[in-house]
């Protein structure tokens, strides 16, 4: 990790493979690394929790059971809760099979390339309700778009998990 200043003069932290510059040894006070879906890394200012775990271990079960998806990652980031699907998982995994023995899922997931597919965004953090929104991939919209509203995690999640890896998700308005 690396300091820089911006024209202004406010510190920029970044994270750079060359060991050249200045390195820093230690986290500045305040924030803390975060890692995408796709193993890109920032460093982000500390924020407190909005999401519970047992919210997030509810997608997560959902998920595990879901036979259409063999490989995704749910991820918390402020008020939402969001569902990446690995594009293409099955033909890659069939053709790295083919060449590597040792550790083939560990490897394997940090292969592929992850995309949102469904996000559920925390509206009423007192009631916990929640609203269900996935991703539209019509050329006209390309975003988030809902498909159900101000209900709680498990209703959203038992409605709609099902339908990821499916044709049917496409159906989801």
């Amino acid at each position: 990790m690396k300091l820089r200043l911006t024209k202004t003069g406010k510190s920029k932290y970044y994270f750079s493979m060359k060991k050249k510059g200045n390195g820093l040894s230690s986290i500045p006070d305040g924030f803390e690394i975060y890692e995408n879906p796709n193993a890109q890394v920032f460093l982000i200012k500390k924020e407190p929790p909005l999401i519970t775990n047992e919210e997030k271990q509810a997608i997560v079960n959902a998920m595990n059971k879901n036979q259409e998806v063999d490989y995704f990652f749910v991820d918390v980031r402020k008020k939402y809760i969001t569902i990446y699907i690995a594009e293409q998982s099955g033909i890659i995994a069939e053709t790295y099979s083919i060449f590597s023995t040792f550790n083939r899922a560990t490897s394997l997931q940090r292969l592929l390339h992850y995309e949102a597919q469904m996000r559920f965004e925390l509206v009423d953090k007192n009631q916990r309700y929640f609203i269900a929104e996935r991703f539209c991939y019509r050329g006209s919209v390309n975003d988030w778009i809902t498909i159900d509203s101000y209900n709680t995690l498990g209703n959203l999640v038992d409605k709609f998990v099902k339908h990821l890896g499916k044709e049917t998700f496409y159906e989801l308005f």
